[in-house]
């Protein structure tokens, strides 16, 4: 059987041989419940907080029921019982199922950053949903906003590397990137407009502030850090 793999950063979707698979398989609730014990990874989940989770409408014999009958779908069809292990908890089989969330969390134990960040290609479960499924909904804004933050962590800590290695141009890639992924925090601004200096190009230090700024009095209502526009016209001034 070819290996099967799940991506979770920047959609949901699951390949095997290469092929993204379509179908029946792939059906919302089952997408789900392959994303909640990604997650879960060795530690598995319970029957009772996966149907928690997916049926939170239902009775516990319903619930039950539709759990089971997702189960057997994916025993029968999709892997021949090879790809979930575990009877009361659950588990994703690693010898069946690779998933990218996986090696991104690996890669930043190793200190790895490069790689997670090549791994990160966007929010976890971007444009996934299941409808009236109100836990699962904030499980993933949850997971989402924990899996942006250890990126975000790990572009900072190659861009301060590169920094204080004197390489001040591929610092400012990282910071760049920093931005794209949190155009509204000021630190990563501040950084921003610094290492832009840093390599001669105060144009683009002017033009990152005064984004930010638009950006927040545009979207948020509310006025810009004073910190950054400080700096701003710290810059202004040495170019009068």
């Amino acid at each position: 059987m070819e290996q099967i793999r799940l991506l979770t950063l920047g959609g949901l979707t699951i390949q095997s041989g290469g092929a993204t698979m379509t179908g029946a398989s792939t059906r919302r609730h089952r997408l789900a419940l392959f994303a909640l014990l990604a997650m879960a990874r060795d530690r598995g989940l319970s029957r009772d907080k996966i149907q928690a989770f997916l049926w939170p409408e239902s009775d516990a014999e319903r619930a039950r029921h539709g759990l089971n009958q997702l189960l057997y779908f994916q025993r029968r069809h999709l892997d021949g019982g090879g790809l979930l292990l575990g009877r009361k908890t659950l588990r994703l089989n690693p010898a069946v199922i690779t998933a990218d969330v996986w090696e991104f969390e690996d890669a930043l134990v190793a200190r790895d950053c490069e790689r997670a960040v090549r791994l990160y290609t966007g929010p976890f479960l971007d444009g996934f949903f299941v409808r009236g499924v109100p836990d699962f909904e904030r499980w993933i804004e949850d997971q989402r906003r924990r899996l942006q933050q250890r990126c975000a962590e790990a572009i900072t800590t190659l861009a301060r590397a590169a920094a204080a290695a004197g390489d001040h141009r591929r610092a400012l890639i990282w910071w760049r990137r920093a931005a794209e992924l949190d155009r509204f925090d000021a630190e990563t601004v501040r950084q921003l407009v610094a290492a832009s200096l840093a390599t001669g190009d105060r144009a683009a230090a002017i033009g990152a502030a005064h984004q930010y700024a638009d950006l927040l009095r545009s979207e948020l209502g509310i006025a810009p850090d004073p910190e950054v526009m400080r700096l701003v016209d710290q810059v202004r001034s040495s170019i009068g």
